[in-house]
């Protein structure tokens, strides 16, 4: 089954989706989870990651932009050397296209950040 992250993009209707297998969402939504501070919106997270969905531009703020800057500038890392380390990588078929499509899930965020920036609802200085 896929399972939807949705990055704000600063505009109305326009939030940015990033789709997942079962297995990689959970680790994403494991990994947005240790990023959240505030607990009703630990509560939102874990309910809708069990039911398939991560929305974080529902997270308040400052969890939504720290959210967004681990994604863009931990994620990478984490997928390396949580995710899939080499040891894992190196017994898949299809190694290169499943990390890829993991980190491209920084890429999303980064580009969520910057649309965010442009229409003035980034916090400033978060960037």
């Amino acid at each position: 089954m896929t399972k939807l992250v949705s990055f704000p993009s600063g505009g109305a209707g326009e939030d940015l989706g990033w789709f997942a297998t079962a297995a990689l969402f959970d680790d994403v939504a494991d990994f947005v989870l240790r990023h959240v501070t505030d607990e009703h919106a630990k509560r939102d997270v874990t309910a809708g990651a069990a039911s398939g969905y991560l929305f974080i531009g529902d997270l308040p703020e400052p969890d939504q932009t720290n959210v967004l800057v681990a994604l863009r500038d931990e994620f990478p890392g984490h997928v390396d050397s949580v995710v899939h380390p080499p040891d894992v990588t190196s017994r898949m078929d299809d190694k290169e296209t499943f990390v890829a499509r993991a980190k491209s899930l920084a890429q999303m965020a980064s580009r969520s950040i910057a649309l965010r920036d442009a229409s003035g609802a980034m916090p400033k200085g978060k960037e």
